[in-house]
């Protein structure tokens, strides 16, 4: 029970509880593939329900209520996976290029927990993929997810590599302009 408190407290920017969480005697690694999976397993439901007309369009019951669902669930988990190793590796950069000592493994680790409130913008994200439009609602959820993530990455950053804080600010705002100009270089153009 102390690991999901310290995770709360995490999500509430406390550097105690980084500090705690990132030692090496306390054993995170299995927490932070829990989260993985159930953040990747959320993305993936999130998608089933936008894409519900979609799966509806297939003939056979088992593609429809099961293999296309699982598909989606599957690819949640990928693209949460994915995000992890990319937003890890990009505060691993920015941290080493601004004179930390890197520590990858740890970065990795406590990564999960910073994107834990991208929950709030699933469905906003995943509207943003099927080409629905965005309500007001949607944005500022976006708005307040990202704001959240950034806050939380710089606690861990200014933790994890004995930053100072604007360092760790600096660090990991390279880090979120790289992340953005990759996602828009990607993002198929508009139709």
């Amino acid at each position: 029970m102390g690991k999901i408190t310290l995770i709360f407290r995490i999500l509430q920017l406390d550097k105690g509880a980084i500090e705690k969480l990132s030692a090496p005697e306390t054993h995170f690694r299995g927490y932070s593939s829990v989260i993985s999976v159930l953040l990747g397993l959320l993305y993936g439901f999130t998608a089933i329900n936008i894409n519900l007309e979609f799966i509806r369009t297939f003939e056979t019951p088992i593609l429809r209520q099961v293999f296309i669902p699982a598909v989606f669930l599957f690819s949640g988990y990928i693209m949460m996976l994915l995000t992890k190793v990319g937003l890890t590796l990009l505060l691993w950069a920015g941290s080493r290029g601004l004179g930390g000592g890197g520590f990858l493994a740890i970065l990795y680790q406590i990564t999960t927990i910073a994107l834990i409130p991208s929950i709030i913008a699933l469905p906003a994200f995943i509207s943003l993929q099927a080409g629905t439009p965005l309500s007001m609602l949607m944005l500022v959820s976006i708005g307040v997810a990202l704001i959240w993530i950034y806050f939380v990455c710089a606690k861990i950053v200014e933790v994890v590599q004995h930053f100072v804080p604007w360092k760790a600010y600096v660090a990991v705002l390279l880090a979120f302009i790289f992340f953005m100009s990759i996602y828009y270089i990607i993002l198929p153009p508009p139709t």
